[in-house]
């Protein structure tokens, strides 16, 4: 599922379940992968450390697209 900012034709734009992975895409073009939390937006996880450490915060309004991380990827 991706969905738009301007994806706006049947209402107004829906987010991920919260807690879940995505994959998602800033306003400047770069795909990055993290979780949507409701309480902070969308979080990129960084794939370098173990644990993975939670890097930046995106508000909802900051995001051109996302999607749900595939299975195949999710831990």
């Amino acid at each position: 599922m991706m969905k738009s900012k301007d994806d706006n034709d049947t209402g107004p734009t829906t987010f991920p379940l919260d807690e879940s992975a995505v994959v998602f895409t800033d306003l400047q073009g770069i795909r990055r992968r993290g979780v949507y939390r409701k309480s902070h937006g969308f979080v990129e996880i960084s794939e370098m450390e173990v644990p993975r450490k939670e890097e930046s915060f995106f508000p909802e309004e900051d995001i051109v697209k996302w999607e749900y991380e595939p299975e195949s990827q999710s831990e």
